[in-house]
């Protein structure tokens, strides 16, 4: 749980159930665009004949960077004062969402292992698929987040279900496409 869940769960809590929806809208809307530029990010970077052998390297970094800093992070804390008001809930989901220093990394890094992969294909109407499959995960996450808020209340203050197990899983795949870029070396 990061400030946006945790502030999408409170605005549950309160019980301003379309102010909780207007601000996921805005996150969703904003980390939709951080998607879709991620993936232009990566596609220049895939027709650069030079970097293509270290997608898996680059891949490798960013999940193994962002695995330790759930690891080492404390969870959040529970209590993100925000003017609760339905109106302004899009542009404050918007803010939110610009706000959010690991959004591009992480976009970036799951656009270049999912390719890797061989789980996605962004040519032609695949890129548009793409990006409203990450509007509509996103924006259902925040749903059922706001459908569940008292029991994520509990959640959250859990560090190993918050931080270390998702971490973990985030060091895992990087050691898994580090092992695969080495595997181009030997």
């Amino acid at each position: 749980p990061a400030t946006i869940n945790i502030t999408v769960m409170q605005l549950s809590l309160k019980k301003r159930l379309k102010s909780a929806f207007s601000l996921s809208l805005g996150v969703a809307s904003l980390d939709t665009m951080y998607a879709g530029l991620a993936v232009r990010i990566q596609q220049f970077l895939s027709e650069q004949i030079e970097l293509a052998n270290y997608f898996y390297l680059i891949a490798a970094a960013v999940l193994i960077v962002l695995g330790v800093i759930s690891v080492l992070s404390k969870p959040p804390a529970v209590e993100v004062e925000i003017d609760d008001s339905q109106r302004l809930g899009f542009v404050k989901g918007v803010v939110l969402g610009a706000l959010n220093p690991l959004a591009m990394p992480f976009w970036l890094g799951t656009t270049t292992y999912l390719q890797l992969q061989g789980l996605i294909d962004l040519a032609g109407i695949n890129y548009w698929s793409y990006i409203l499959g990450v509007f509509l995960g996103e924006l259902t996450l925040l749903i059922v987040i706001i459908k569940i808020g008292k029991r994520f209340n509990r959640v959250s203050s859990n560090r190993t279900i918050v931080n270390i197990i998702p971490g973990i899983a985030l060091i895992v795949l990087g050691l898994v496409n580090l092992g695969q870029w080495l595997s181009f070396y030997v």
